[in-house]
């Protein structure tokens, strides 16, 4: 079964397009970012790097959610409308998009590093206040359909299943396809160097999930931000 993975990096955040044979999937949208600079939802740059890679409304079979961010969903209610694509994600994080409150979005703001635990608290009032401007800007919605542990993509033309990653976010998922690709969210990050989610819900979690996964046939990691790397 012929598929490639391509990332799209949007300044800071990626998404992948898988390419099958008659089309694409959309892993994750893009979004504003909490660290952005100038206020930016990425989407006229999204749009470009779909239709670099031949991505029309008649192409795009699916839009999958590895999580319930705002950096990677931000634009899934309207390239649904656009290209016509249905939406999937885990339910664990329905409430982060059919009814988002300031409350659930900063549930993940928990840090390991003592440094950004110090850096979170000075900045707590800053980073609540930007995270309400991105709530208030989010185009809510409803998934046309929830996915979960051992959820075959087959149907879509991909040999790949899911994974029911739990940590960063209660519904954090993974696309494992069979030749050991796993498309993680933001289980890991490759910012400086590769690694787990600096920040999560639930950090014991976190890191059941990472040792099941280490214990798994998985040879490149598509991390939700910076590049690719091996297991």
């Amino acid at each position: 079964m012929k598929q490639e993975i391509i990332r799209i990096d949007l300044e800071g955040v990626n998404c992948y397009l898988i390419r099958i044979s008659d089309g694409f999937i959309l892993v994750d949208t893009g979004g504003h970012m909490i660290l952005d600079k100038q206020f930016n939802n990425r989407r006229d740059q999204l749009e470009k790097e779909l239709k670099i890679a031949g991505c029309e409304p008649d192409t795009l079979k699916l839009v999958i959610l590895t999580h319930g961010d705002i950096d990677h969903v931000g634009n899934a209610a309207f390239i649904r409308e656009k290209y016509g694509a249905k939406i999937a994600m885990h339910s664990g994080d329905v409430q982060l998009v059919e009814n988002p409150v300031i409350e659930k979005m900063m549930e993940s703001f928990h840090y390991k590093s003592l440094i950004y635990k110090v850096v979170f608290k000075l900045l707590n009032k800053i980073i609540k206040k930007v995270n309400q401007k991105m709530l208030d800007n989010f185009e809510k919605f409803k998934p046309d359909f929830y996915i979960d542990e051992g959820y075959s993509l087959l149907e879509y033309g991909i040999d790949a299943t899911v994974l029911h990653i739990p940590g960063h976010t209660a519904g954090s998922i993974g696309i494992l396809t069979a030749n050991g690709e796993l498309i993680a969210g933001d289980t890991f990050a490759n910012i400086n160097k590769p690694d787990t989610a600096i920040n999560a819900c639930d950090f014991k979690t976190l890191a059941t999930s990472v040792e099941r996964l280490k214990a798994m046939d998985i040879k490149t990691i598509y991390p939700g931000h910076g590049k690719p790397f091996e297991m």
